[in-house]
């Protein structure tokens, strides 16, 4: 009987002492774990995820950015080459789905919002099993290792944006097996995985292939945020304002018909003190926009991308809001910051050849919030800004004909740059009308130019004066873009004042179309669409200056004639002519751009973004005259284009022919 008691007890205790699914998954195993949102354990080359159940069915998002990479021509350091997805976590018996929201359709009414829930239920990117639950019950945990190590279309580092994505065919061979997590971070409300990925890449087009089978590999941060438990209130766009927007599908009894709408997007903007922004003082916002500068940037840019960034705070102050823009350089002392997560607003440098500069932000696609921003400068961004104040303003500049511009000429350069590109994060799209009200002989006036520079919004495509002459700048007249023009005043005070009286989006909408409706008569407010597939507008075009394409080219041209009888005297330290020739080739450039600023006058229309009421129409033709005059001109062009061909030269600019490198004698 004593036995028999004896090892009822001893199997009592061997119960009580049976390890959980938790523990046995765990325990005795070397595991790196860490705290926050959601907490990450890295275990055997494996990431498990340990979500607290009251994060289920919570709105979040999931982007990528590139770390590290083998080859930056296929996407560079710090680029999110993708927008990010908007996903959730659902439970179901044993299971957690990763899924993808749908936000494409909305309606206020709660009857009908409850079909489109059922009608566009979020999709299950992938399954995962539960492992386990927490000691405390709280939180389930899944491996999601195979969800982050595989070839996603949406999430891979090949970003669709870099030139040889653009240009070639580019095929992929996932290697799963060469891939791996390399480190993971969770934050009270985010966190960071880095994989490292593995491809074989070909690189082909029209039949010929130029890289073979290449091996690649990419480390990708991938970052998780959680959306705000409390949605922005949307502001309804305009498409007679240049803001970028979010499209949805709104469903409503009161409308006989299915409404296309459109959401702005904005940053989330709000006085910390709303009672005195509403009597007119300056106030901070509860949360500014912050910037962080890259500390791999060259010491001399900082500054200038620094200047760049702020000139925006001072259209802010105007609507009320103090130091509503804040510029950090990459903090060394805190552990939670990294420049590849989403949570934080980066200026990056790349070292790369291509010259050009990108401004992407991705925002809540709920309600159109801006939750992120980044802008990509390029090194080779100098060589394009140092080759346009050349070509556009060496007629009338003696500081800038030379092979290296003063550091000053290319500081300014970069701030321009940086503040256009600073401009489309914050939701203010290509305005390529911005300067087409100018009068073409105000450009060569130093009162005007002096206030208001080459056009009125730098989210133009209107960079230096080309119309100066020799003698103007002696004469103070401006060479370059405003710090802001009045129409980025305007953009800023449209999309972000706050509008205290309306108590919903609906309510701010004639609030929003009075301020445009105000500003219609003025032509210094017209907003023209970026044409990129077709032409049609000759007002509405990049890097144009002035009123009248026709005078506007005419004073183009005879700067270039100029410009190339002159390059031989001012350019004397070129001894293998690199210099020379890559500034012919940008006269020749800029010698078509001339030519095709008038060529689209002829049967050209104008295009004014219309709403009933207006003052304007939707499309007017040009004129018989400017038709006229614009075929005279081209026509005048073609008998007298020899001047291009500079004899003098022609002798000291290198040869076109590049000879190619053998990596051994060829085979007879």
């Amino acid at each position: 009987m004593l036995s028999f008691l004896g090892k009822r007890k001893k199997a009592k205790s061997e119960q009580v002492k049976k390890a959980t699914p938790y523990e046995k998954l765990f325990r005795g195993k070397k595991c790196e774990t860490v705290k926050g949102m959601i907490t990450l354990h890295k275990m055997d080359d494996r990431v498990y995820f340990e979500l607290p159940l009251n994060l289920l069915e919570k709105d979040m998002l999931l982007g990528s950015t590139i770390s590290e990479t083998t080859d930056n021509r296929f996407g560079s350091v710090g680029e999110k080459p993708y927008a990010p997805l908007h996903i959730t976590f659902i439970k179901t018996d044993s299971l957690i789905s990763l899924c993808e929201v749908s936000d494409d359709y909305m309606s206020h009414d709660s009857n009908l919002q409850q079909r489109i829930s059922e009608s566009t239920r979020p999709a299950i990117l992938k399954n995962f099993n539960i492992k386990a639950y927490s000691p405390d019950s709280t939180a389930v945990v899944f491996d999601m290792t195979d969800f982050l190590l595989a070839n996603r279309d949406n999430m891979n580092p090949f970003s669709p944006f870099s030139p040889i994505m653009a240009a070639y065919t580019v095929s992929k061979e996932f290697r799963k097996e060469d891939s791996s997590i390399m480190s993971i971070k969770s934050f009270d409300d985010n966190l960071s995985i880095r994989s490292s990925l593995t491809y074989n890449v070909t690189v082909s087009s029209m039949g010929v292939t130029y890289i073979k089978q290449m091996p690649f590999t990419a480390v990708l941060t991938r970052s998780i945020i959680l959306l705000p438990e409390k949605p922005m209130r949307p502001r309804y766009a305009d498409s007679r304002i240049n803001i970028f927007y979010t499209p949805k599908v709104k469903f409503s009894n009161e409308s006989q018909r299915v409404e296309n709408v459109y959401y702005a997007l904005r940053w989330r903007l709000e006085p910390v003190d709303a009672e005195k922004y509403e009597k007119g003082e300056l106030v901070e916002p509860k949360k500014p926009i912050i910037y962080y500068i890259d500390n791999a940037f060259p010491n001399f840019w900082k500054k200038y991308i620094r200047r760049g960034i702020l000139r925006w705070n001072d259209a802010f102050e105007k609507i009320g809001f103090k130091n509503a823009i804040c510029v950090k350089d990459f903090p060394l002392d805190d552990p939670e910051f990294d420049p590849d997560n989403i949570k934080y607003s980066c200026v990056r440098y790349s070292p790369s050849f291509i010259a050009n500069a990108m401004g992407p932000s991705w925002s809540d696609p709920r309600t159109g919030e801006i939750l992120n921003a980044s802008v990509y400068l390029y090194h080779n961004l100098v060589g394009l800004v140092r080759n346009w104040r050349f070509v556009q303003t060496a007629q009338a500049d003696t500081d800038v004909r030379r092979k290296q511009l003063p550091t000053d000429i290319l500081g300014d350069c970069i701030s321009y740059v940086v503040a256009h590109e600073v401009g489309h994060t914050f939701a203010f799209m290509h305005n390529m009308a911005a300067s087409s009200s100018i009068p073409v002989d105000s450009l060569r006036s130093a009162s005007f130019t002096n206030k208001y520079g080459t056009t009125y919004s730098i989210m133009d495509y209107a960079r230096n004066n080309y119309v100066a002459q020799p003698g103007d700048k002696e004469k103070g007249v401006r060479l370059t873009p405003p710090d802001l023009g009045i129409y980025d005043y305007f953009s800023v005070k449209w999309l972000y004042s706050p509008i205290m009286s309306a108590k919903s989006s609906e309510e701010e909408i004639p609030i929003l179309r009075q301020w445009i409706s105000e500003k219609l008569p003025d032509p210094a407010y017209r907003y023209g669409r970026q044409q990129i597939r077709t032409r049609i507008d000759p007002s509405s075009f990049e890097e144009d200056l002035g009123d009248d394409p026709v005078k506007a080219s005419s004073y183009g041209v005879m700067n270039l004639k100029y410009i190339l009888s002159q390059m031989n005297e001012w350019i004397k330290d070129d001894v293998e002519g690199d210099f020379r020739k890559e500034i012919y080739n940008e006269i020749i450039g800029q010698y078509i751009r001339y030519i095709n600023n008038v060529l689209f006058n002829i049967g050209g229309i104008y295009v004014n973004e219309h709403y009933e009421g207006d003052p304007f129409p939707s499309y007017v033709p040009v004129t018989k005259e400017k038709q006229r005059e614009s075929l005279k001109f081209l026509w005048e062009q073609a008998l007298d284009c020899s001047w291009i061909d500079e004899p003098a030269l022609q002798k000291n600019i290198a040869s076109s022919f590049e000879f190619e490198q053998c990596d051994r004698e060829p085979d007879y």
